[in-house]
């Protein structure tokens, strides 16, 4: 409802003119009664009425005088209607330059007093959506202004409604950060979600008891489509930030999926210095996988907890996930993903640090699906799992984010592996029989070829029926052999020709094989000559 004053020295002339009209009927409320004009005056103050409805004459401070006195005061939000039993045109020249909306003589007609009302009822509509045009295309940039520190003054005295609040309050930044949002997802559902987030925290903040009354909707800015920010007025108490963080946190939530984390700065005295909220605030930010388990997280309580920015995953951690994703060993994987994360949070990773570590993961598994000729590219995880600071994500979220990646390349990499042993296991007996005299192993060999050592050994097995030790001992003597026949090498160089290290262990194997030494076998050739 609008507010109406009714100012009037005559109290039955005012209170015939309240029981006259049927006010709530058109719009209106008869808020106050004053009896002159400097009454009115501190009533304008104080109501902030849409109408004033004034007698001329009156005793201290006449109609005129007293309308003349509140645009000084700048109340120019205020429309005013004189109704006198003047005529004089004086006092319709005075009124029309100080702007009034309407001059009545009395005896009051009625129907043309509603139809004054209802005039400036439509007039006071008009004005108000355009100021609420004005303000919903002035609030992001004055918003953005503040945070950066480039407001100044000025903005805030031309906007000071702009906010709701006046400016010269104690303000906090708030961060309403819309986590683990579905990969990939279209940006409509993204921006219909903040769009729902926002009017939820608007009501939150509008509905919470240390937050005072606001002039309009408090109004929540779009940062990003995942991110939220608020500047509320308060106390500088930690302990009434942390609750209204948590009440934004409830408000936030979509019933999506989606986990809501608040991150609050510290206290500013004015909207001027907003800008140092806004800072601290994202310096809380920087603890957000250091501290995962918690939704509101507090300038004040983080202020000397330090965050590593060049913090790596241990080599061993790192090195045990990627035989894992090879050796399509789920268990595996998973314990040293685990192993990770718990990291981010124990070691205190900085978002950087952590982005750094998911990288390295991320590029060493295509890295192994690139080098067993598989392409990257057929991986329907790959983008989210690249890509996965384009929408933030909570340290369970990139979990979540990482298993489902790294289990699609374990089950592409085994597939891959299958096509190498189905079509090149003759490239493999190949490279033995080519490479047998150096330091080769079952092992070396399924490694090089992005293989599991068993399931190698097996295969070998089923396709030459020979198991790939007895194969390559059977081409080492075979060669070793031919240089006792056609050389004369002596023992311990044939050993080291054809891959042993130990001259010993050669004629052992030797002798195994021949049932005789390498030297008896080369006296036997001679005794035949």
């Amino acid at each position: 409802m609008r507010k109406v004053i009714l100012v009037d020295d005559e109290m039955f002339a005012r209170k015939g003119l309240a029981g006259l009209i049927p006010w709530e009927q058109y719009g209106f409320e008869v808020a106050g009664e004053a009896e002159d004009g400097e009454e009115a005056l501190e009533l304008i103050g104080r109501l902030s009425p849409d109408i004033v409805v004034t007698d001329i004459r009156m005793p201290v401070l006449d109609g005129l005088e007293m309308i003349r006195a509140a645009q000084e005061r700048g109340y120019r939000d205020t429309h005013f209607i004189i109704i006198s039993g003047f005529g004089d045109f004086k006092y319709a020249q005075q009124a029309v330059r100080f702007g009034v909306q309407d001059y009545l003589l009395k005896p009051i007609d009625e129907y043309e007093l509603i139809a004054c009302l209802v005039r400036i009822g439509e007039q006071l509509k008009r004005e108000q959506e355009r100021t609420e045009a004005e303000d919903a295309l002035r609030r992001p940039s004055l918003f953005e202004a503040l945070v950066s520190g480039r407001a100044e003054a000025r903005e805030l005295d031309a906007g000071r409604h702009t906010l709701g609040w006046p400016a010269d309050l104690q303000f906090r930044y708030y961060a309403v950060e819309l986590n683990d949002a579905p990969p990939e997802e279209e940006a409509e559902a993204a921006l219909r979600r903040a769009g729902d987030a926002a009017r939820a925290l608007a009501r939150a903040v509008s509905e919470a008891g240390a937050v005072p009354p606001c002039s309009c909707e408090p109004y929540v800015h779009f940062r990003d489509r995942y991110e939220l920010g608020l500047l509320v007025p308060g106390t500088a108490d930690a302990r009434e930030a942390k609750a209204l963080g948590e009440r934004l946190a409830r408000a936030a939530g979509c019933g999506d999926g989606t986990v809501p984390r608040v991150y609050v700065g510290e206290a500013a005295p004015g909207l001027l210095r907003a800008r140092q909220s806004f800072l601290s605030a994202q310096e809380a930010r920087r603890a957000k996988f250091a501290k995962a388990g918690e939704t509101v997280l507090l300038f004040e309580e983080l202020r000397d907890a330090e965050t590593d920015a060049c913090r790596e995953i241990e080599p061993a951690v790192y090195a045990a996930l990627l035989e894992g994703l090879e050796e399509h060993d789920a268990g595996a994987m998973t314990d040293a993903l685990d192993r990770m994360l718990a990291a981010f949070r124990e070691q205190r990773f900085a978002p950087d640090a952590v982005a750094a570590a998911v990288s390295r993961v991320v590029y060493g598994a295509t890295g192994i699906v690139r080098t067993m000729q598989g392409d990257d590219r057929k991986l329907k995880t790959m983008n989210a799992a690249i890509g996965w600071q384009e929408a933030p994500r909570s340290l369970a979220g990139l979990r979540h984010l990482l298993l489902a990646f790294l289990t699609e390349c374990a089950d592409y990499i085994s597939s891959l592996r299958e096509s190498i042993g189905k079509g090149d296991i003759a490239k493999i007996k190949a490279y033995i029989d080519q490479h047998f005299h150096e330091n080769i192993s079952l092992k070396s060999i399924a490694q090089r070829y992005y293989m599991n050592a068993v399931y190698l050994g097996q295969l070998f097995k089923k396709t030459y029926r020979v198991y790939f030790n007895e194969y390559v001992l059977q081409l080492r003597i075979q060669e070793a052999k031919r240089q006792l026949r056609q050389t004369d090498k002596k023992v311990y160089e044939i050993a080291a020709s054809v891959g042993f290290c130990n001259a010993d262990y050669f004629v052992t194997q030797f002798e195994k094989v021949e049932r005789k030494t390498p030297t008896a076998y080369k006296n036997a050739i001679g005794e035949k000559i």
